[in-house]
């Protein structure tokens, strides 16, 4: 089984938001935090979610069934229901890639359970603001 956990956040200063995941597969961890130029957090939250998935597809690690886990309602509420009223696209997007695992299932968990892609994103932040002087 794959555990999936995804987050995101936007630095509203400096207009930037960051994406993260953690895909844990036979006790190994891939993890990533991207930048991306977005200021609407609910998106990055789907964008998280998209491109790890595009992650795991692309390294044909995809042949198992998947349990995501987001600290997004709306994603978690979206992905359930086949429908959100304004992520519709990118939610498409989703529901396609998922389509290529044998099964899935998606859980909302607390921001403390989502440690390690919540820390991604904030270690990302402050490498953004250094290198911006802000």
């Amino acid at each position: 089984m794959i555990k999936l956990y995804t987050d995101a956040g936007l630095n509203t200063n400096l207009n930037l938001g960051v994406v993260s995941f953690v895909i844990r597969i036979n006790k190994n961890d891939y993890t990533n935090a991207l930048v991306k130029n977005y200021n609407d957090n609910h998106y990055l939250e789907f964008l998280a979610l998209k491109i790890a998935l595009d992650e795991i597809i692309k390294n044909e690690w995809n042949n198992e069934i998947i349990l995501i886990h987001s600290d997004s309602q709306i994603v978690v509420d979206s992905v359930e229901k086949k429908y959100s009223k304004h992520y519709q696209p990118i939610l498409d997007e989703i529901l396609t890639d998922l389509e290529q695992f044998p099964s899935y299932f998606i859980k909302h968990i607390a921001d403390k359970e989502n440690g390690e892609a919540h820390t991604l994103v904030h270690q990302k932040m402050l490498n953004i603001r250094k290198h911006s002087g802000k």
